[in-house]
């Protein structure tokens, strides 16, 4: 777990208005001054991924004793878990705080899964949020929402009883937008009912990486030579597209007369956080995606990997609105060949969810075999 220091060129999103969250999959990363060298540096935030953590506590011979300790007590793999990755993000939220504290509680938060199979049950998702919520006790952490249909449902009652939540599993601007709306009603429910909306903090995940990566598998299988030249500008490009889609609609909402109120009242907007920002392709730029993607009220979410190589050599331009006529042309041009980006999203959003379960019960089952 290597990294750079010295640079400054985190600093330099900043000044483009846009924050740098860590994508951590290893809880032993939070607890080392490498850490605290990461925070001095730019990063304000950390995406804290449940799979990853589980299988350290079961592999890292850091944990062992503890694990062994635990499960002499007769505690369970999801146990286990829970009592040592609620210590760990705890304690990187008390290490975030003065960030918190200093950007007015925009950044400085260490955001949390819930277990995915609780990805289409509202009424489970909620209590299950509330009671981390009130387990971990700390204001700077952000609970993370799989935004499905019933998703959309929690996000609100969540934002309406004054709980941090970072909306994921977005893959479209259809399924943007109601996340959007979501945070706002559940806003609005509370201003209903005049309680406070200052400190209440959301984002919006968008994974661009994947969103690419499904776009590109449809475009490989349309065998029309008459597009072919227009299938080859489109790879690769799609996800780009979208994400400049969903900030615009972004700005919109925060411009219209519905937020008016709710701002005056000290609401923070819901900002849209690119995840999965590392290319993924041996071809591709490995700072494609941060580069193209640098905006005011937004977060681009990094792995250690993509941090070290844009401190080493990223540019910082605002870039998240540029070439907009073009970015319309290229969405007509994916649904003129064929592609449906919602039915993508939907798509997506399925495989996603299937997948991330897939890896956590596999974590879990190698914590049991450890323990």
């Amino acid at each position: 777990m290597s990294t750079k220091l010295g640079g400054n060129r985190l600093y330099d999103l900043q000044r483009f208005g846009q924050s740098t969250w860590l994508e951590c999959m290893h809880p032993r990363l939070l607890a080392g001054a490498q850490f605290v060298h990461l925070v001095k540096d730019g990063i304000s935030g950390v995406d804290a991924d449940s799979a990853g953590f589980a299988t350290a506590y079961a592999e890292d011979l850091t944990y062992g004793k503890a694990v062994s300790t635990l499960r002499a007590a007769g505690a369970t793999a999801q146990q286990i878990y829970e009592h040592l990755s609620i210590d760990d993000l705890r304690s990187a939220a008390d290490r975030l705080r003065p960030v918190n504290r200093y950007s007015g509680n925009r950044d400085g938060y260490v955001s949390i899964d819930l277990s995915p199979a609780l990805a289409y049950d509202a009424d489970a998702t909620q209590s299950e949020a509330r009671r981390l919520w009130s387990l971990i006790d700390r204001p700077n952490v952000m609970i993370k929402v799989p935004a499905t249909d019933t998703g959309l449902i929690a996000i609100r009652r969540l934002i309406a009883a004054g709980i941090n939540v970072n909306a994921t599993f977005i893959f479209g601007t259809r399924r943007h937008r109601q996340v959007a709306d979501a945070y706002v009603m559940g806003l609005e429910d509370r201003a209903a009912e005049r309680l406070r909306l200052e400190g209440i903090v959301s984002v919006a995940s968008i994974s661009v990486r994947r969103i690419d990566a499904a776009v590109d598998r449809e475009l490989d299988a349309i065998q029309r030579p008459e597009k072919a030249a227009r299938i080859n500008h489109l790879r690769g490009n799609a996800a780009i597209a979208v994400a400049q889609f969903a900030y615009q609609g972004y700005k919109s909402m925060i411009a219209s007369a519905r937020w008016q109120p709710l701002a005056a009242s000290h609401a923070q907007p819901q900002r849209l956080l690119w995840t999965s920002a590392d290319s993924g392709q041996a071809c591709d730029s490995d700072l494609k995606y941060v580069n193209r993607l640098i905006g005011r009220d937004t977060i681009s979410s990094m792995s250690l990997t993509t941090a070290d190589a844009y401190r080493d050599h990223g540019t910082a331009a605002p870039t998240v609105e540029r070439n907009l006529l073009e970015v319309l042309a290229q969405l007509g041009d994916l649904e003129t060949v064929g592609i449906n980006l919602d039915r993508v999203s939907s798509q997506l959003e399925r495989e996603s969810i299937g997948a991330t379960a897939a890896g956590v019960n596999t974590a879990f089952t190698r914590l049991a075999s450890a323990a």
